[in-house]
């Protein structure tokens, strides 16, 4: 069942999206990780063989990884972390509301406002969306809510929805790992340990590259 984010993750997660807002180049994950991969998106390829500019595009799905991508990464973190790990989501909020932004914002329930034909986001037994969702605007804006680990992959988001509402940024509440997908970027950005990277850079899939 989906729940708001607890306040120490929220705070930790708008910290990083102010400190982002702040600079073009700062840093893409929360934390530091032994390791940091990139997942690179169809059609992205190195940008240079020191992968000092990690990637760049065309990309035919930029912010997002394929969907034999995502099949692969949700594998993977649901073994390795376990499905009923405490987890910890951001979606980028396509529709934040009107009006000015402030450079980060943390302004309580409220998530985007689908369009009147939409069906509600909540799954059997979850309470309102509107109830729990938090947002935080950084150089994009986020919806943010907390839940099982099975709840928040890709597959079990994306499909509350009938219109675009991504995976943007993943953790469990240990903060052992982190997932990044900018809408903006072509590739994907895991933080995470040696066992877990190993993992993801063994899937030909993944196109995986160690940053």
């Amino acid at each position: 069942m989906l729940e708001r984010i607890a306040p120490d993750q929220l705070s930790w997660f708008a910290a990083w999206a102010a400190a982002s807002a702040e600079q073009a180049d700062g840093p893409p994950l929360p934390a530091a990780y032994d390791h940091t991969i990139a997942v690179l998106h169809p059609g992205a390829e190195p940008a240079t063989s020191s992968l000092v500019a990690p990637f760049q595009g065309p990309s035919s799905t930029e912010g997002h990884p394929s969907d034999s991508q995502k099949t692969v990464l949700e594998r993977i973190l649901l073994t390795t972390t376990g499905p009923d790990t405490p987890a910890c989501l951001a979606s980028y909020d396509a529709d934040p509301g009107s009006g000015p932004e402030l450079p980060i914002t943390s302004t309580g329930p409220g998530p985007a406002s689908p369009p009147d034909d939409t069906v509600s986001a909540s799954g059997p037994g979850d309470p309102p969306l509107d109830d729990i969702a938090e947002r935080v605007s950084g150089h994009i804006a986020y919806l943010l809510v907390a839940g099982p680990l099975q709840e928040l992959v890709y597959t079990a988001w994306e499909a509350r929805w009938d219109y675009e509402q991504p995976v943007t940024m993943l953790w469990p509440a240990d903060r052992t790992w982190c997932l990044s997908s900018d809408p903006d970027l072509a590739y994907t950005v895991l933080g995470c340990d040696h066992t877990l990277a190993a993992r993801i850079l063994a899937e030909p899939v993944l196109r995986a590259r160690q940053m």
